[in-house]
């Protein structure tokens, strides 16, 4: 008896244990990954932007091209100058001062340099007419830096350098 029902089990079409898969399955179902992979490349393939076409935005708009010149990170220059001393406006009062210019370039740097005589004197009339109660203040000296920067460049006009300074950065300022 134990044979009838294991024969009508078979019968049934309930799997005997260690009966092997359908070829066919194992074959569809690689034929099918292999599909799908296919499928993946061809759409990263087609879909990924290519080197020399426009980019796009999100709105499938083409975006704007960066100029090649723009990409590099510019390295900003310095020109540090000696302490400047001045008596300021008001009575009994002096700033010692010491700016470093930042310039658009190295040559624009080294030009700085060497007409620093012209800078300064363009320089101390500007720290000169400055008052105690103003160059107190983060907006006072963010004026006088602009100033400076102004006087600087009107000074350099006639010069290669000319509108080369683009700050004037305050490294040390005591003012008594």
């Amino acid at each position: 008896m134990a044979e009838k029902k294991e024969g009508e089990a078979a019968k049934e079409g309930a799997p005997a244990a260690g009966k092997k898969k359908n070829p066919k399955v194992v074959m569809l179902a690689g034929v099918g990954a292999l599909v799908l992979a296919l499928a993946g490349g061809g759409a990263w393939f087609f879909l990924k932007p290519k080197p020399d076409a426009p980019a796009t935005t999100e709105d499938g708009k083409e975006a704007p091209k960066k100029d090649e010149k723009k990409e590099e990170k510019k390295v900003p220059f310095f020109v540090e100058f000696e302490p400047f001393t001045v008596n300021l406006k008001d009575p009994d009062r002096f700033l010692q001062i010491k700016i470093t210019f930042q310039v658009k370039t190295a040559e624009a740097a080294e030009q700085l340099k060497d007409l620093m005589p012209i800078v300064r004197s363009a320089v101390i009339p500007v720290l000169a007419a400055q008052e105690l109660g103003t160059i107190t203040t983060k907006e006072g000296k963010d004026k006088m830096c602009e100033q400076v920067v102004a006087a600087t460049n009107e000074s350099l006009a006639t010069t290669p350098a000319a509108d080369q300074v683009v700050a004037a950065l305050i490294t040390h300022m005591i003012i008594q």
